[in-house]
């Protein structure tokens, strides 16, 4: 078999393992339903993307192709009465049965003005996390449709009650396309950072916190390093919880990234897990380099140089996601989610707790340390 082909089926098996064997949705998923239903819970989403609007089968939708500006949108999304935790109960019948499917009951496009309004009276309005944002950044081969209810999932599992910002860049959403995805991630990085320095500027917000997935931690960090060269690494000192899942990150390059992000107020936080599969195969197409959300460790100068990063990586090896990929344990685990909006709410409540990394640790009964092929030979900066 040639090189090609070995692959070209190397990431056809990444798809798969990534979206499984059922079909995927589509963009009418997102149409709102014509009355929504009084007895499910509902979460309220805000949109920032740099998918252009529009495609040839629906002009409303937010397809794949790439926009020169960022475009904004709010979404309400109903969730079933009968939920499973870590879910997303697709439709799978039309009309959809809203105690048993997600739904989408309200859309709407906004100006750059609109959302930041949008912004402003969602953090002023806000419950027990007021002030507090959560952006969320998806992986490799997603639709803008399963960014939007994959976020409203874990809005609501997590029981986060401030406001959900989903950052959607355009992904092909196609599993032999995983170097387009790259290259699309990329060109995202700078409208990413803009979005976060628009975002801190709203009046009331007080920290953002940053929630992003395999691939999507690539444009994070490469964000993060991009605005500390620019003089504002911590966003107007908003910058609260960086939670990197399963981050599809060469450890080397990372290495490289955290020598000019430096030490946040909070530790940045990698889930990781050794049996990720996803990421096995990803580092397999990748010359064998390993990556970051499947590190192992058993040092403890790795702990030592930990610290000095002020990064903790949450070892969740031993937490049953109940799926084969183990590459998405962050939201496909009730208890792991639930953790995580745990400690959000709790860190909201008092900046200077560690709360996500105990939370989530508590809960996966996991080691926090740095490998070693992160943070390199001897002590960054000597």
């Amino acid at each position: 078999m040639s090189l090609r082909s070995t692959v070209a089926l190397c990431l056809l098996a990444l798809g798969l393992a990534l979206a499984g064997c059922s079909a995927r949705p589509t963009s009418e998923a997102l149409v709102p339903v014509a009355h929504a239903p009084s007895f499910t819970s509902k979460v309220r989403l805000l949109v920032a993307t740099t998918r252009a609007r529009g495609t040839p089968s629906d002009p409303d939708a937010f397809g794949a192709a790439r926009s020169e500006t960022v475009n904004h949108a709010a979404l309400t999304i109903s969730i079933p009465r009968h939920h499973k935790p870590g879910q997303i109960e697709w439709p799978d019948q039309v009309p959809a049965d809203p105690a048993f499917h997600f739904l989408t009951t309200d859309r709407s496009f906004l100006s750059p003005q609109a959302f930041g309004d949008e912004v402003r009276r969602s953090v002023q309005a806000g419950r027990g996390e007021r002030g507090s944002v959560l952006v969320f950044v998806h992986g490799y081969n997603t639709l803008y449709e399963e960014a939007v209810y994959r976020y409203a999932q874990i809005v609501h599992d997590s029981g986060f009650s401030g406001t959900a910002i989903l950052f959607a860049w355009p992904s092909r959403g196609k599993a032999p396309l995983y170097l387009a995805d790259r290259d699309a991630s990329t060109y995202s990085r700078d409208y990413f950072e803009r979005t976060l320095v628009q975002i801190a500027s709203v009046s009331g917000v007080r920290e953002i916190n940053i929630l992003a997935h395999s691939m999507g931690s690539w444009l994070t960090v490469e964000a993060l390093r991009q605005a500390r060269l620019k003089g504002n690494g911590s966003f107007n000192g908003k910058l609260g919880d960086v939670i990197l899942a399963s981050p599809d990150l060469d450890v080397g390059v990372l290495r490289t990234q955290l020598d000019v992000i430096g030490a946040l107020k909070r530790p940045m936080v990698i889930l990781a897990s050794k049996d990720d599969n996803v990421l096995a195969l990803s580092s397999f197409l990748s010359g064998g380099v390993e990556r970051a959300g499947n590190i192992s460790v058993d040092s403890k100068d790795v702990i030592d140089a930990a610290q000095r990063y002020n990064v903790r990586i949450v070892d969740l090896s031993k937490v049953d996601d109940g799926t084969s990929a183990h590459h998405a344990k962050f939201a496909e685990s009730g208890a792991v989610i639930a953790a995580i909006g745990r400690g959000l709410k709790a860190d909201a409540a008092d900046k200077s707790s560690h709360s996500v990394v105990t939370a989530v640790t508590n809960v996966g009964a996991s080691l926090l340390a740095l490998p070693a092929a992160i943070v390199g030979a001897g002590v960054p900066g000597q």
